[in-house]
C-alpha cells in the first residue's frame, strides 16, 4: 500500500464516500455542459438551476460575456506573472477604484479569487499576540485565513452578540483583536446582527469588524452592497471582503478599506505577492458585471422578490423552509442523515431539479438540508414547475417535515 492509499484509507467518512460513488450517488464534483443559466445542463441531464450563486445572471449577460472576450483579445488569455510584478493591468486599477467607490472606502485590492482575498485579510493584519475573534459558522477560507495568521483563535456561538462581548471584554486591551463574520452565511442564508456587532467593536480599543459579503453582495440592500447596507452600517465596518465568483459572474475577490490597511497588504501579504494575478477576462468580466449592478440597482430587488415568490409557492404545497434572509433557501428534513439527504438530492435531479445537498463538514453531523440559490432569471413559470416537482419528490421520500 502507498503512502497516499494509506492517507486516502484513513480519511473520515471514507467508507461512505466509496458507497455512495460506487453506487453512482456521489453527489458532487458532477461535469457541467452549459453556462449556469436558469435551466443547467448537468450530468448529461437538464434541470431547473438552483445550484449555482449565479445571483443576478450576470456570468452569461451579454455585455459581461463580450468584455471578457474584448479583454483576452487585448491582454492575451493571461498575464504570467503576480500582481505585483507584471500583473496589475489597467483593468485592475479601473475596478479597485469603482469597487471602493461602490462601498464607499478609501481604497480596495484585487486578488485572484475570493478564497484567497479572505487568507490575506486576515493573515495581513493579525499576528501571534493577536486574537481573531469568530463566528462558529464562520466561511472555510476565513477559518484558514486565522490558522494561517497565528492569531489566536476564539470562537462565539452563531450571531450571538453576548457571548461576542463576553469574549471581547475578556482580552487585553492592548492586544489586536479581529471580529470576523460573514454578512450572509453561506450555508443557512441567515445574516450577522451587524449593527450591534459595529456598535460593540467600536466600544472595544484595538479592534476592527471584518464582514464578507460573498452572498451579501447583489441581494441585500437598496444598491446590492450587502448585509451592510440592509442594515444600515455601511459607515461602520471596518473591512469588506467580495467574490467575484456569485453575483459578479466571475473568478477573483477583493478587500474594501482604509487605504493605509490596503498599502499594508500590497508590501506585506504573501498570498497576493507569490500568487499569479487574475486573467485578464475574468477581472473585465468582474467590472462589467459591476457596472450592470450600479446602473441597474432593480436587480436586486427583482432577485428578492422571486425568492417570496418562491417561498410562498412552497409553503402553498406544505413544503416548509427555514427562515429566509437572502437568496439562499434551506430546506429542513425529517430524515436529515447523509444517505437520505444524498438520495433525495439525486431523485430531485433526475426528476429536472438541481439542488445543493449540504452534508458535514458544512453542517453539524447528522444535519443534512437541501440548499437552494436562486437568480434574478428565475421567471415565474420556472419557480411554479419546480415547487410541484420539489413537493412531489420530497412527498414521495417522505421527508416533508411536519
Amino acid at each position: 500500500m502507498s503512502y497516499f492509499s494509506e492517507r486516502l484509507d484513513a480519511f473520515p467518512r471514507i467508507a461512505p464516500y466509496r458507497m455512495a460513488k460506487d453506487a453512482g450517488y456521489w453527489p458532487y464534483y458532477k461535469t457541467v455542459q452549459s453556462a449556469s443559466e436558469p435551466r443547467i445542463k448537468i450530468a448529461g441531464k437538464e434541470a431547473i438551476n438552483f445550484g449555482s450563486n449565479n445571483y443576478l445572471s450576470l456570468s452569461y449577460h451579454p455585455e459581461v460575456v463580450e468584455a471578457t472576450i474584448a479583454a483576452t483579445r487585448k491582454f492575451g488569455s493571461g498575464v504570467t506573472g503576480s500582481r505585483l510584478l507584471n500583473g496589475t493591468l489597467d483593468l485592475h486599477k479601473e475596478l479597485e477604484s469603482e469597487l471602493a467607490d461602490f462601498y464607499g472606502t478609501e481604497s480596495a485590492l484585487v486578488f485572484s479569487t475570493g478564497y484567497v482575498s479572505n487568507l490575506s485579510a486576515i493573515a495581513g493584519f493579525l499576528g501571534k499576540k493577536d486574537y481573531a475573534v469568530a463566528d462558529k459558522e464562520i466561511h472555510n477560507s476565513l477559518l484558514t485565513g486565522i490558522q494561517l495568521s497565528g492569531s489566536v483563535m476564539k470562537r462565539f456561538r452563531h450571531n450571538d452578540i453576548e457571548h461576542l462581548e463576553k469574549i471581547l471584554t475578556s482580552l487585553p486591551e492592548q492586544a489586536g483583536k479581529g471580529v470576523v463574520v460573514d454578512g450572509v452565511y453561506s450555508m443557512s442564508g441567515d445574516t450577522a446582527p451587524l449593527a450591534e456587532m459595529a456598535k460593540l467593536c467600536r466600544s472595544i480599543p484595538n479592534t476592527f469588524l471584518l464582514d464578507d459579503e460573498a452572498h451579501g453582495l447583489g441581494v441585500l440592500g437598496e444598491r446590492g452592497l450587502g448585509a451592510a447596507e440592509h442594515y444600515g452600517v455601511l459607515d461602520e465596518i471596518d473591512l469588506f471582503t467580495i467574490t467575484f465568483s456569485k453575483t459578479l459572474g466571475s473568478c477573483g475577490g477583493a478587500l474594501m478599506g482604509p487605504a493605509d490597511a490596503i498599502e499594508l497588504l500590497t508590501l506585506t501579504s504573501d498570498t497576493l505577492i507569490f500568487t499569479a494575478s487574475n486573467t485578464p477576462g475574468s477581472v473585465a468580466a468582474a467590472l462589467a458585471a459591476l457596472r450592470i449592478l450600479v446602473a441597474e440597482p432593480e436587480r436586486p430587488a427583482q432577485l428578492r422578490a422571486n425568492v417570496s415568490q418562491f417561498v410562498s409557492m412552497l409553503h402553498e404545497r406544505n413544503v416548509p423552509t427555514s427562515p429566509v434572509e437572502s437568496a439562499i433557501i434551506t430546506i429542513p428534513l425529517k430524515r436529515f442523515d447523509e444517505v437520505s439527504t444524498v438520495l433525495l438530492a439525486g431523485d430531485l435531479l433526475d426528476r429536472g431539479v438541481f439542488v445543493n445537498p449540504v452534508l458535514p463538514p458544512a453542517v453539524t453531523k447528522d444535519a443534512g438540508l437541501i440548499r437552494l440559490s436562486l437568480m434574478v432569471d428565475h421567471g415565474p413559470e420556472i419557480l411554479e414547475e419546480a415547487a410541484d416537482i420539489m413537493a412531489k419528490v420530497l412527498l414521495d421520500h417522505e421527508q416533508i417535515l411536519n
